[in-house]
């Protein structure tokens, strides 16, 4: 009993002494309880809801937009007038007995207080649809074609049921997804002739193209009706069309060069009977259909393709051909949407047992990956992308590595500190591509700053120290890159004990470019030629792109292939990792001093295509046996522990240098420097020597440089950077990873 009805009952001085009060009394009081109770207002209880507004007035009734109050996303268009003269009703109760895929779809209906509200799926009509939206010529006809189809059809219905519309031109609606439906049935009349309505749909072409006027009454002269549509024009708008039937007209228009054959119209019919089509004739429809994307309005490709291609992927017989126009048309969704819609079908895609798919898909994993929330990677997608480290295709194993860089900041401390890291040092120090073995220590100086600060010293420094001995050379310049990119993380104590040995190889190297121009001076203009380009491609290159190696083959190439097959690249390689054998390194062309493009520069670590072969190949003949002892940063077991300082090694003899004594003068040659300002010993670029390029891309031309020499010597780790044959491929110029 609500308070209304309490307070009713209270005021009555019998409520006290209820048994007192006659039985007549009692009875009104009861049936002023249930009269209250059962006199809610009935708009609380319909299922859509009601806008308070005024709306928009057209053909004599106002509409707005409406909603299921059960699922808020269910979007709707509610129509209501008042007065007993109004038609709408009538049309009410004819749209709910007509069902047809081109007949706008009756939702509900309800009548409150003389007013009548009838909700229909989410439309607007065509006058006010042609006015708001933007549309290129082509875009407009192909729109037109699609819209007049959809019509004819409805006529063509209701034809064949013996009914005539009667009011064709005000009773097309547009729908969220970009179809013309027919509404307004309360003139409809028994058939007699097409006449009528073809007429009325004349005037709605020509209006279409030559603006929508209250003033005409009858089909006027085309005005600017393309010329393809004259012929259809003259026949739905001359007196003959009592002559002509609704079917024969759209089976002419189908035929090849009809106003309703085109791509458009192809496309959105494929997609309606897609479930009837064969396998055979879906793959190349997604392949055709990404490359049309751009005729269709935001309207149709957002509410009417992209539904389409998430509910094609459901039955599995899209393959990975749905993926480019699943992202691209995912970008036309806000937030929400995306959310709703395309994040849940990315979660399948990702347990796919489909390579293809998968590889396309990590492949443009940047385009979705702000989507994804830290709960959806870590429970639904971290466990389907880890399998990618073991996969037996190389391509999967790399696109794995790749994407982490996208996905690592959204891991949690278990599966970034923990379980990828052991991913990544099983690949970093056992996989048998240097391209996946490249991109990894890449990709772990680009995920340096999101590991926990109590583990992220130990894991990179071992990881990049191990990448500095890898027989593949852009390997170690990669761990070279990336360890002086990361360098805030280490302490100096690290530095002293395990970076010093590798930082004196690197300053060897300046020593022989220095000594060579002492000894050369009419060779300096070329060495400071290619210093600003170096020192800014080597800043730079480790936010770039991941290294573009082709992976070799399944069978490891042979030693004969390795060495006689691929002479330069075999001849480079041998020299710098000290494998080579004496007719190897005879037989090594010499090298050109034609500097290449800056457009070569555009990604990270790509080697020059050899006509002979990949350049994995031949990396790969050449690197040695892994070793039996466990080397010392081997960063994949034991790394979980604290690490224990290993007891100091005995002193390697140091290699004889010739020292000049005070005064004494060198005769072959002098070099003069320029003196500079000196910098900030915390400034990279002071250190690396860089100097701002002119470049947009940050990098110049650089002519490939070999110092590598045929030799017996035993090999050691610095043997390979030397040389720079392997830097003629791409290497990016983004932003430094923070």
């Amino acid at each position: 009993m609500n308070n209304e009805i309490v307070g009713r009952i209270r005021s009555r001085a019998e409520f006290v002494h209820w048994g007192r009060i006659s039985w007549t009394e009692k009875l009104h009081v009861m049936a002023s309880v249930l009269s209250s109770f059962f006199s809610r207002d009935p708009r609380s209880q319909f299922a859509y809801d009601i806008p308070q507004g005024a709306g928009t007035f057209f053909n004599g009734c106002y509409f707005g937009d409406s909603f299921k109050k059960a699922e808020p996303e269910e979007l709707a268009t509610i129509f209501w007038s008042t007065g007993h003269d109004s038609t709408l009703k009538l049309q009410g109760q004819k749209l709910r007995t007509m069902r047809h895929p081109d007949i706008l779809t009756y939702q509900d209906s309800i009548e409150v207080d003389s007013t009548f509200y009838l909700v229909t799926e989410k439309c607007k009509p065509l006058s006010i649809y042609m006015k708001e939206i933007t549309l290129s010529d082509q875009q407009k006809e192909f729109v037109v074609s699609w819209g007049l189809f959809r019509v004819m059809n409805a006529l063509k219905f209701l034809h064949e049921a013996n009914l005539s519309h009667e009011n064709v031109r005000r009773s097309i609606y547009v729908t969220a997804g970009g179809d013309w439906k027919l509404s307004g049935f309360d003139r409809v009349t028994g058939f007699s002739s097409p006449r009528s309505d073809l007429n009325q749909l004349a005037i709605v072409l020509w209006e279409v193209f030559n603006g929508f006027r209250d003033s005409i009454t009858k089909p006027e002269a085309p005005g600017m009706i393309p010329p393809r549509l004259h012929d259809l024009y003259k026949k739905i708008a001359s007196p003959a069309a009592a002559r002509t039937s609704v079917a024969e007209l759209i089976r002419e228009c189908r035929l090849t060069g009809g106003y309703f054959k085109n791509k458009f119209v192809d496309t959105l019919l494929f997609l309606e009977e897609f479930q009837l089509k064969e396998s055979s004739e879906k793959q190349p429809f997604f392949m055709h259909l990404r490359e049309s994307l751009d005729i269709f309005p935001d309207d149709i490709a957002k509410y009417k393709i992209l539904p389409k291609i998430i509910q094609t992927y459901e039955y599995g017989d899209a393959g990975p051909n749905i993926l480019i126009p699943l992202f691209k048309l995912g970008r036309l969704l806000d937030e929400n949407e995306y959310q709703r819609r395309v994040v849940p079908c990315l979660v399948k895609l990702f347990g796919s047992p489909d390579r293809t798919t998968r590889v396309k898909l990590l492949e443009r994993i940047d385009e979705f990956a702000p989507h994804l929330s830290s709960q959806v990677v870590n429970d639904k997608i971290f466990a389907n992308l880890a399998s990618g480290f073991l996969d037996t295709s190389p391509a999967v194993r790399e696109s794995t590595v790749k994407a982490m860089v996208s996905l690592a900041e959204k891991l949690n401390f278990n599966n970034l500190n923990v379980e990828l890291m052991k991913y990544l040092a099983r690949l970093q120090g056992g996989d048998e591509h240097g391209g996946i073995r490249t991109n990894t220590t890449i990709c772990l100086g680009k995920i340096g700053s999101y590991l926990d600060p109590s583990k992220r010293q130990v894991i990179l420094l071992s990881a990049f120290t191990r990448g500095m001995k890898d027989p593949f050379p852009p390997a170690r310049m990669a761990a070279v890159l990336a360890l002086s990119a990361t360098q805030q993380f280490y302490t100096l104590m690290e530095i002293a004990n395990r970076v010093r040995d590798q930082a004196f190889k690197a300053i060897k190297g300046f020593m022989e470019n220095l000594e060579k121009a002492s000894e050369h001076p009419e060779l300096i203009p070329e060495i400071e030629a290619q210093v600003p380009q170096w020192a800014s491609w080597a800043l730079k290159s480790l936010s770039g792109k991941f290294y573009k190696g082709t992976p070799p083959p399944e069978v490891r190439p042979t030693q004969s292939s390795a060495e006689g097959g691929e002479p330069a690249a075999t001849g480079a390689s041998a020299g710098s990792t000290g494998t080579a054998t004496a007719a190897s390194a005879s037989t090594q062309p010499k090298e050109s001093n034609q500097p290449t493009t800056p457009s070569d520069y555009d990604g990270w670590g790509d080697l020059s295509e050899l006509d002979s072969g990949s350049t994995d190949e031949w990396a790969d003949a050449l690197e040695p046996p892994a070793a039996a002892k466990r080397d010392e940063d081997d960063w994949s077991i034991g790394w979980e522990a604290p690490r224990i300082p290993a007891p100091p090694k005995a002193a390697s003899p140091s290699v004889p240098i010739k020292k000049l004594s005070i005064g004494e003068k060198k005769t072959t040659g002098g070099l003069k420097l320029s003196h500079a300002k000196p910098k900030p010993t915390n400034d990279i670029d002071s250190l690396l020597g860089i100097t701002t390029s002119s470049s947009g891309t940050g990098f110049g031309a650089m002519t490939p440089t070999s110092t590598a020499k045929s030799s017996n010597s035993p090999k050691s780790d610095w043997d390979a950077f030397g040389n720079d044959d392997f830097l003629s491929g791409n290497w990016g110029a983004e932003t430094m990873c923070k």
